[in-house]
């Protein structure tokens, strides 16, 4: 396995979910019904093709659920998933040992990215990690979210790399995992309990396990 570029997701990729989920309490409470609203967008969108609008199309169905104007749906999202959402994660810790992997896959000349169906805004600061990526793609920007094949396209296209070339880590099986390895990508599913899921060609739960499937990868 000759690898040119290592892609991560983000959330519950990059750190442990179960702390943003602890830490999002009081938020979940406060914007409930906020909450099952936008997952019940976002389930959607992934079914629509083609988008034109990404950003346009998500206020209007969250405007009809909600039943409130385009305009105050877009300022909602904005502000409350974009905006307070996001510091939650503020002095989160990124999973151990994934600093030492990241630094290992630049030594060896491996380009590094993420690709986060979220928008990557300060997150990455947050984490201490901003320093490591060639890129950082959000899949709003590019109009479909995973596991549409557009978002894993165009980062091989950006790099100029084939599929082949590519290892994608995530902590969804469908979204991740599915829509990365229908293009060509190799797999790496992060999981604590992992079940059946023939779409990753390797499952971890310790990030010091991904870097040594990599290396015998190799041999």
């Amino acid at each position: 396995m000759k690898l040119k570029l290592v892609a991560f997701d983000v959330d519950g990729t990059l750190y442990p979910n179960w702390v943003m989920y602890l830490r999002s309490i009081p938020f979940g409470i406060a914007n409930f019904r906020k909450l099952l609203a936008f997952a019940r967008v976002r389930k959607r969108i992934r079914t629509i093709k083609p988008v034109h609008d990404f950003y346009r199309l998500q206020a209007e169905l969250f405007a009809s659920l909600m039943n409130m104007t385009i305009p105050q749906a877009r300022e909602q999202i904005d502000r409350v998933f974009y905006s307070q959402w996001e510091e939650v994660l503020l002095d989160i810790k990124p999973y151990p040992h994934l600093r030492e992997v990241l630094m290992h896959f630049k030594s060896k000349g491996c380009k590094l990215a993420v690709l986060s169906d979220f928008p990557i805004g300060n997150k990455l600061r947050y984490l201490g990690l901003d320093s490591f990526w060639d890129a950082a793609y959000s899949c709003e920007e590019i109009g479909y979210l995973k596991p549409n094949p557009e978002p894993f396209n165009l980062l091989a296209a950006h790099f100029g790399v084939q599929p082949h070339e590519v290892l994608y880590v995530g902590n969804n099986y469908r979204y991740d995992i599915v829509g990365a390895k229908r293009v060509g990508f190799h797999t790496a599913y992060l999981h604590r309990f992992p079940g059946w899921c023939p779409a990753a060609d390797f499952k971890f739960s310790e990030y010091r396990q991904l870097l040594k499937w990599v290396e015998s990868e190799k041999e």
